[in-house]
């Protein structure tokens, strides 16, 4: 088979394509290359019409053509359609790298910045430790005690909902491939290494802070008199609360599932409510969807129905 017929052939073999398949192809393609910048530049040696991004649009188009050979209302109509779809589908997967990608590195920050926080409330801890034992009953040291136990009381809530945060958007992912894409992975490389790597920089802040508490149990336990001071309505507040502090890493995950779908709805809603408009946008009838989406927003229910939503 020469050249011509094989690209022949592939042509039509393409123009019978869904959205959905042309959206997969995009996601297998991204997934070929380490980095978005990689792909766009393997992207920028070929042609404008040939990218995974535009070439879908002109296919989709033809198709539409062929179904309707006759010029009418049920070829735009059904171009529109498909192109729509597609559109929608792609921009999911522009967005949700985006805002992964950001999430990431925002999380490995806020993780470092845990773990620094840590380390500087340990160090207080044993400085104030030393401190109380040389110069004070044991009674006393209540007060600082409580101090600290209300910082690591702190520390625990902000870091299990970093974990809670970052465990619910991988878990956005995974439902947005397993729904649209027939769990196809739809991140770049980088990024989802990206992802990755703020989950297990929490996890390990976490880790380290379950450690320390448990080494510190340990040490105020070991105390002269340390029974005495349970009996003391103070202290035995205090070791209740201190009891609370460890974070149940599994348990916090858990409780990530409650956020996945909001998460996964408010991508799939901008996508399309985007992609829809982008592609009106060309009859001049763009204004009129946006309006009517404003409306509904608003609880008004426009007239002109919304679209029914992707996968549905």
């Amino acid at each position: 088979m020469n050249k011509d017929a094989k690209s022949k052939r592939l042509d039509k073999i393409e123009v019978q394509l869904t959205p959905k398949q042309w959206a997969i192809r995009l996601a297998d393609e991204m997934g070929r290359y380490p980095s978005q910048e990689d792909h766009l530049k393997a992207i920028m040696k070929g042609t404008y019409r040939q990218s995974p991004f535009t070439k879908p649009f002109y296919t989709l188009a033809q198709q539409a053509k062929e179904h309707w050979p006759q010029r009418s209302v049920s070829e735009v109509s059904l171009n529109c359609k498909l192109r729509m779809e597609f559109h929608a589908l792609k921009l999911l997967i522009n967005q949700i790298n985006t805002e992964i990608k950001l999430k990431a590195e925002t999380n490995r920050l806020k993780a470092a910045l845990q773990s620094s926080k840590l380390h500087t409330l340990s160090l207080q801890d044993a400085f104030t430790h030393v401190i109380v034992a040389e110069t004070m009953s044991g009674s006393s040291t209540s007060p600082t005690r409580l101090r600290l136990i209300s910082l690591l009381e702190a520390w625990a809530d902000d870091s299990a909902k970093l974990l809670v945060e970052t465990t619910a958007h991988k878990a956005a992912v995974q439902t947005v491939q397993e729904k649209y894409f027939e769990r196809h992975p739809i991140l770049y490389k980088d990024n989802e290494l990206e992802i990755e790597l703020a989950s297990r920089a929490v996890r390990d802040a976490i880790a380290a802070f379950n450690k320390y508490l448990k080494a510190r149990a340990k040490l105020y336990n070991r105390e002269p008199g340390q029974e005495q001071h349970k009996a003391e309505v103070a202290n035995v507040m205090l070791f209740e609360r201190e009891g609370r502090l460890p974070i149940d890493i599994e348990v916090v995950e858990a409780s990530a599932e409650i956020y996945v779908d909001i998460i996964v709805q408010k991508w799939v809603k901008h996508a399309e409510t985007r992609g829809t408009a982008d592609i009106l946008q060309e009859t001049g009838k763009h204004e009129d969807y946006i309006w009517g989406h404003a409306r509904n927003e608003m609880g008004l229910d426009p007239k002109s129905g919304m679209r029914k939503p992707l996968g549905g």
